[in-house]
């Protein structure tokens, strides 16, 4: 096989799921979102992790908008934009997240060439129209009618997210290998949206025992435990859950919440335990033992021989 037909090959790339899968970080997480986003029931679980069956998969791209931390590698397929309208098609309804992709790149207008269609995606839409009013953003404007033919643009599954800003594309681009051109993040809301969260993180002082697991583990680096403040940073979150499913102690809440994005800094304090004599950080100046002697029972350390 020639250079030429290697290359040529390379341009079929199966989606797969990556390493930075949060069920490949923690055997305790829980994300199941490419599993249940999957209509063909293609993604199975194996070991605790996600797995694509390729002979079952027909890349419909659902599982990689739907992933909360774009683990699901690929070529996103086509969507049809027509003079900066997005140009509805039976088959496959955009998630929310892709709509609100799309309004952040501009394309705030959806063309139907039916009332039935229109219905079908009206829920999706609605969702949509209902966090970009949450924003402060316009909502979609929705038409009906039928596109010129000749003026169609149809965006192909290696030019999804990259032909509004340039029409011209050189042939060397055109035909460069899938695998250099996935556009599975894409789907970071956070990157499109940089002023505002979609998510509120609570964490519960009188619960938290400051033990870093979830700093140590959160894919979007939501967490910070510093000298003397725990920072907790919403804006890039986007709901994996890992943190609320490490929490040892069960201090940490994701719930849905649009807003400006706002940062929460919880003072932290360095106390000594009266038990072990050992320092430790605590959300709590009163507390007077560290994590590990108050989960002990009375007369521990006094165990009779």
């Amino acid at each position: 096989m020639g250079m030429l037909d290697k290359w040529v090959e390379s341009l079929d790339y199966q989606f797969h799921v990556s390493d930075s899968c949060v069920r490949g970080k923690s055997p305790w997480a829980t994300c199941n979102q490419c599993v249940e986003s999957c209509k063909e029931e293609a993604i199975t679980l194996k070991n605790h992790l996600p797995v694509i069956q390729a002979e079952k998969c027909v890349e419909c791209g659902n599982c990689m908008a739907f992933c909360p931390v774009q683990a699901v590698e690929g070529i996103f397929p086509k969507r049809t934009i027509v003079r900066n309208q997005l140009v509805a098609e039976a088959g496959m309804i955009p998630s929310r997240k892709e709509l609100l992709v799309f309004h952040a790149k501009g394309i705030t207008s959806i063309l139907f060439s039916s009332e039935d269609l229109r219905k079908v995606w009206n829920h999706r839409i609605h969702d949509a129209n209902t966090i970009l009013q949450e924003l402060g953003k316009s909502t979609f404007f929705i038409q009906t009618g039928y596109p010129p033919s000749e003026k169609n643009e149809s965006v192909s599954r290696r030019e999804l997210f990259s032909l509004w800003g340039k029409e011209g594309k050189s042939l060397v681009k055109q035909v460069t290998p899938a695998k250099w051109r996935f556009n599975h993040t894409n789907f970071d809301l956070s990157r499109y949206y940089s002023e505002h969260q979609f998510f509120d993180v609570v964490v519960e002082r009188e619960k938290c025992t400051l033990c870093s697991a979830c700093e140590a583990l959160c894919p979007k680096e939501c967490f910070r435990i510093g000298d003397d403040s725990f920072e907790v940073s919403p804006q890039a979150c986007s709901d994996c859950q890992l943190c609320v499913d490490v929490c040892p102690e069960k201090a940490i809440t994701i719930r849905p919440h649009v807003s400006k994005a706002v940062s929460k800094t919880l003072e932290t304090y360095s106390n000594t335990c009266v038990v072990c004599k050992d320092s430790f950080k605590t959300l709590s100046k009163h507390d007077i033992k560290c994590p590990i002697c108050a989960k002990r029972k009375a007369g521990y350390l006094n165990s009779k021989v």
